[in-house]
């Protein structure tokens, strides 16, 4: 599979991943082409929104290898959104996007909101425009938690109120094994928050009777949720398993989730053409 473009260091801060972060945002980028390409006849305004941006680039962990991450690899693509929305809560990384993105994409439609995605969801709504009969907008939305506390279901439902596929990156691996025992209390709350529901634990305890993988049963329950907003449940197989470096432990799913059946097939043509050889980057 081909590398993202490695980059000069340009002195702001660059967040060190494992290498399998380029897969992710090979994924998120292909899609966001195919998505943009496919749907610029069909609709007036196409929105990008990044609700984990990052500081724009990112570090190989153990290399000097720097590569753009997902607000710059899709700011850089040629079929174009006509706005971009970046939401991002650590004021270094913040700055550090801002500046770069001013400096490679000034003619760019980007606007920011700082702080915790799931405190700004009203204000990442507004900054979308107004949809009207004779103006309709649709909208790709990104969302890259580190961890299953660090995105509310509350959150996605928000924004689903607009026209809007998801990409989705699941935290399902290794966080949400090491801790089922805690995650499975009557008392805790991070999946609950995570799935928008507490109703999980009865459908888990019939899991464990088929002896369902934990990390398996959050992926399928997310889709559940999904589903009660009205998306597609493109299901287990067509999710993107991510895996660690070294030991090639599963660390998240990466699923994508559209009320048209189109996304669906947008999904496995990016999914194809990531496991090609491709001169996209």
């Amino acid at each position: 599979m081909e590398e993202i473009s490695a980059i000069e260091d340009d002195g702001l801060i660059s967040p060190e991943i494992g290498s399998w972060g380029e897969e992710k945002y090979r994924h998120v980028a292909l899609y966001s082409s195919l998505f943009a390409k496919s749907m610029r006849r069909k609709w007036e305004c196409l929105v990008y929104i990044d609700l984990f941006s990052g500081a724009g680039r990112a570090r190989i962990r153990g290399t000097n290898r720097i590569v753009n991450s997902s607000p710059l690899l899709v700011l850089g693509l040629p079929d174009k959104f006509d706005r971009y929305i970046f939401c991002e809560k650590e004021r270094k990384k913040y700055e550090a996007l801002k500046k770069r993105i001013k400096r490679e994409f000034p003619d760019a439609d980007s606007h920011y909101v700082e702080g915790d995605a799931n405190q700004r969801f009203d204000e990442i709504l507004a900054k979308m425009p107004d949809f009207r009969k004779s103006f309709r907008v649709l909208a790709f939305c990104f969302a890259d938690p580190y961890a299953l506390s660090n995105l509310k279901f509350e959150t996605i439902r928000q924004l689903s109120a607009r026209y809007m596929d998801f990409l989705v990156l699941i935290p399902s691996g290794m966080e949400a094994n090491r801790f089922v025992t805690k995650y499975t209390k009557v008392l805790n709350s991070p999946v609950d928050l995570f799935l928008g529901s507490s109703e999980w634990r009865a459908a888990w305890r019939e899991a464990q009777k088929n002896k369902t993988p934990f990390e398996q049963f959050i992926v399928k329950e997310f889709g559940k949720s999904m589903e009660s907003l009205g998306y597609i449940d493109s299901g287990l197989d067509l999710a993107v398993p991510i895996r660690s470096d070294d030991r090639n432990l599963l660390l998240y799913r990466l699923a994508l989730y559209s009320r048209h059946e189109l996304g669906k097939e947008f999904w496995k043509q990016a999914k194809k053409y990531s496991k090609a050889q491709t001169e996209l980057f």
